[in-house]
């Protein structure tokens, strides 16, 4: 199931600090963050190669914030901590990479087009993730929808 697939890779990679904690505000850290070149496209085939490209270069970040279903993006109560939690680490290579695989896979697959919504299989692969599912938004623009279940 892509929604569990999904859910346990995202809580697979690591909190950026573990201190227990609470950071120490400043100005820099206040400021905005570095704006990856990888968005999401007008297709989604387009889509799912800029975040091919964006975890080959390690934007783990970029992939789960950035390319993620706007409408379930603006529920982030704080946009910069999810990124700074979804940044790629070596000792969770093995969840990125699974993810990658998915992605790449999913250009050789069909794609089901429903309404904005659009479904990719990857059933029979060995994989967690057994589907993608992608959502076309407002900017004509294909976003992952990245749902968890409950």
């Amino acid at each position: 199931d892509l929604c569990a697939a999904i859910a346990a890779i995202l809580l697979a990679l690591p909190l950026a600090a573990q201190t227990g904690a609470a950071p120490a505000r400043s100005a820099a850290a206040s400021a905005p963050a570095v704006v990856s070149r990888y968005k999401p496209q007008k297709s989604v085939m387009g889509t799912i190669q800029e975040a091919i490209k964006a975890l080959e270069n390690n934007e783990c970040e970029t992939v789960v914030v950035d390319f993620f279903n706007p409408i379930q993006r603006a529920k982030f109560k704080d946009l910069q901590a999810n990124r700074d939690k979804y940044k790629c680490a070596p000792q969770n290579r093995a969840s990125t990479d699974e993810m990658l695989l998915a992605f790449k896979l999913a250009r050789q697959a069909r794609v089901e087009y429903r309404g904005v919504a659009a479904f990719i299989s990857l059933e029979g692969a060995g994989l967690s993730m057994q589907k993608l599912t992608l959502v076309k938004y407002l900017d004509g623009r294909w976003y992952f929808n990245f749902e968890t279940t409950k």
